[in-house]
């Protein structure tokens, strides 16, 4: 009956979707009999006579035709053509505008607004889009390397696929993934039958108890940039409405997506590079420096093929400059203290790379420079502890050592040889970084105790009296295994204090098991939770699955945002904590456990139990103690605590120089009211620790929300974009970066608030 109804409620859900759109849609069978067709379409079929409708509906594609336009004395329309591989079904999508189809429903447009390119935000955002669009048992988001043709997984949940492993990072094979990358167009399983397999995995696909996969690519730039999998455990579970509407969904966030997926390479290749440098310039030998200062100049110019690379030491204070390795050929400087050449000294006076066109510029040593063929230079500068201790200098033929290519290359090679050069003991302002390791004592087991009890409270910032007694309430309350419930506003970090929590406690040694109800879909959260066993669904799934609860055993489980929970979810949960026993899917008898439950929610549940919507003797149980964080806009300090932390690891996980907010800008941001609180202040402390030049992020980097007077808030948010889009001259794209969205985003703003 269960599965019925979410059969019943699934059908309603894909025919308002289907009214929803904002053009006409009609499905037609290969007999070019109409199957289906929305409201908009009737109203615009209605004005056309027998004859062109006949011929709209006979419309088939022919040399990569798919658009047309239909008209007689009473309508002239727009008529595109959608098709999928795997079934013989095809969509006419109608419209009187030219570009009709580059509008959605309105809840994704709404949601497509205001889309950034933080990997984590844009996979939930996707993720939320996906489940609202259909239903399914297994989702895949992967991420595609077209040119290495490799895959790898941003998101995966759902049954788990009989004989498969989690490998990202794979190389793409004969698969569906690989059909897709070659053909950049999705394809449709509507009924898996072994007579019928397509892919490798299909098989695997079928024996795990899936009837029907849907795949669909992810398109940038004319190239399959990552991919959407779905399967259904029921045959003509997906059909081509869904193959049309998450291509659309998909092509509305693939710029967000592509950026994202650089965003987080460049983060992974920042920590993994400045992990290795520090550990490396930490065990390098004081008589090896010089050999590796050497070997990197000439790997550099090898790999520029720049002709001339030298690095030169600085002595700011008796302003004076030492080659100290070159590479290439031979540059017109001395091993010895000399004074600052003109360009070495602009350098320092900009604080940054400056560049030269030797024929453009006279600049000192010009003529010597080119009397040796040189044409353009390169000065970067190299800082230790906000202290230019050397530079980096290249020079060229032509004139690619000024090129901005050069400059950003060059720019990433000084902040890697910046430890390495602060250990040569005769670089001046250098300080040798201390070896922690050998300056302090072992550690006893007692002291590991003892950091364990406090490491996770120590690592919560915020010296605010209403913060620290929220800590102390909470340590206190570790100790014991009574169930907390953990409440606050969205992005106060329930989740942190539940880890803190868990590694204050008696179970520390356990698993610590994260569950957010609000971003697994609805039907599959029930077997995310509880698990299931082989036989479970009508598709025979093989193996079975343990749920995290089963996984938490002897630990602790974290269910974050509790209120999203069906009622019926709510009363298995309420069995688990009384019986301490759960019953996985399809299970002949109940598995006994221990877990400690963490619940947390933004809702306010004791209202969700007056409508109703939650159970009132689980709520009784989930908050034996309740422990309430306070929102950031009321922890004065800690707001200017908690930025100067971020921009301090940032600058540490880069391997880049410390910024600093100014007075005006840290005066700012204690005025502000943060409604997104600590996960809003780290999104804005990224993009201006990205954009912000300078050591210095002043109120002019800020962003809008932020800059706006108090008595300036009641403006509309129609009047705010319109005086940012003047005071940025209509430039669309720079007002995105401002805006931390992305361009499709702003043009959807534009667009609702009528400013398009």
């Amino acid at each position: 009956m269960r599965i019925a109804l979410n059969r019943l409620g699934r059908t309603i859900m894909r025919d308002e979707l289907f009214e929803s759109f904002p053009f006409g849609i009609i499905r037609i069978d290969s007999a070019n009999k109409i199957q289906r067709m929305n409201y908009y379409a009737k109203q615009l079929t209605h004005a056309l006579d027998q004859e062109s409708l006949e011929t709209l509906l006979t419309l088939k594609p022919k040399n990569d035709i798919t658009t047309w336009s239909v008209a007689n004395h009473q309508i002239a329309l727009n008529v595109e053509l959608f098709m999928v591989s795997g079934d013989s079904n095809r969509l006419l999508l109608l419209g009187l505008e030219p570009n009709f189809t580059s509008s959605l429903p309105p809840q994704f447009e709404r949601a497509l607004e205001d889309l950034t390119t933080d990997p984590e935000e844009i996979v939930l955002r996707i993720v939320t889009m996906i489940s609202e669009a259909t239903s399914f048992e297994r989702f895949d988001l992967v991420r595609v390397n077209p040119q290495l043709r490799k895959y790898s997984y941003a998101y995966s949940i759902g049954l788990e696929i009989e004989g498969s492993i989690y490998a990202p990072y794979s190389q793409i094979r004969k698969t569906g993934l690989g059909w897709i990358l070659e053909t950049e167009a999705p394809q449709l399983s509507s009924s898996l039958q072994p007579e019928g397999f397509s892919f490798s995995e299909d098989p695997m696909l079928y024996r795990t108890g899936f009837r029907s996969a849907l795949r669909v690519p992810i398109l940038f730039g004319h190239e399959v940039i990552g991919a959407i999998l779905l399967g259904g455990t029921k045959a003509l579970q997906f059909e081509i409405e869904d193959a049309y509407l998450i291509s659309q969904i998909s092509r509305h966030f693939s710029q967000a997506f592509y950026h994202s997926g650089i965003i987080q390479e460049r983060s992974y290749q920042a920590m993994a590079t400045s992990a290795f440098l520090h550990s490396m310039a930490e065990n390098l030998k004081d008589d090896h420096i010089l050999d590796f200062l050497n070997d990197y100049c000439i790997q550099l110019q090898i790999a520029t093929q720049l002709e001339s690379i030298y690095l030169c030491l600085l002595d700011q204070t008796h302003q004076q400059q030492k080659l100290l390795v070159s590479a290439g050929r031979k540059f017109p400087q001395k091993n010895e203290w000399k004074p600052l050449d003109k360009e070495i000294a602009a350098m320092l006076q900009a604080k940054s790379i400056v560049c030269y066109s030797l024929v453009h510029t006279s600049i000192q040593n010009t003529d010597e420079l080119l009397n040796q063929g040189f044409t353009s230079t390169l000065y970067a500068p190299i800082e230790h502890r906000e202290t230019i201790v050397a530079a980096l200098v290249a020079a060229a033929m032509d004139e690619k050592a000024s090129s901005p290519y050069m400059s950003g290359l060059f720019k990433v090679a000084t902040e890697q040889l910046s430890s390495v050069v602060a250990r040569l003991p005769n670089a001046p302002g250098a300080v040798p970084e201390p070896n922690s390791s050998r300056q302090l004592p072992k550690p006893t087991r007692k002291d590991r105790l003892q950091d364990q009890e406090t490491s996770g409270f120590s690592r919560i910032i915020g010296s605010s009296r209403i913060m620290q007694d929220t800590l102390q309430n909470a340590a206190r309350a570790a100790q014991y295994d009574f169930p907390i419930l953990i409440t606050g506003e969205t992005g106060t970090g329930k989740e942190l204090l539940a880890k803190a929590i868990h590694q204050s406690s008696q179970v520390a040694q356990g698993p610590f098991i994260v569950v957010n109800s609000a971003a697994i879909p609805a039907n599959l959260l029930e077997s995310e939770l509880f698990g299931y066993q082989e036989g479970a669904f009508s598709g025979g799934v093989k193996g079975g699955k343990p749920g995290k609860i089963l996984l938490a055993n002897r630990g602790t489980l974290f269910l974050d945002e509790i209120g999203e929970l069906s009622p019926e979810l709510q009363a298995k949960l309420l069995r688990v904590i009384q019986e301490q026993e759960i019953e996985p899917l399809g299970a002949i008898k109940p598995i006994p456990i221990k877990v400690r439950i963490l619940s947390a929610t933004h809702r306010d549940l004791s209202s969700m139990v007056e409508q109703g919507e939650f159970r009132e003797d689980l709520l009784y149980r989930l908050n034996s103690i309740e422990i309430k964080i306070p929102p950031l806009r009321e922890r004065g300090q800690d707001i200017l605590e908690l930025a100067e932390h971020m921009l301090q690891f940032l600058a540490q996980s880069h391997d880049t120089p410390e910024k600093t907010l100014s007075p005006g800008a840290q005066d700012l941001f204690l005025k502000y009211t943060w409604p997104g609180n600590i996960r809003q202040l780290q999104n804005i402390i990224n993009r201006l620790y990205v954009f912000a030049e300078g050591s210095t992020i002043h109120t002019q980097d800020l962003p809008p929300d932020l800059r706006v007077a108090e008595t300036d808030k009641g403006h509309s948010e129609k009047e705010e974009i319109a005086g940012l889009l003047a005071e940025f001259g209509g430039n669309k794209t720079a007002l995105a970066q401002y805006l931390g969205i992305t361009r499709t985003g702003l043009w959807k703003k534009l667009k609702r608030l009528g400013l398009q």
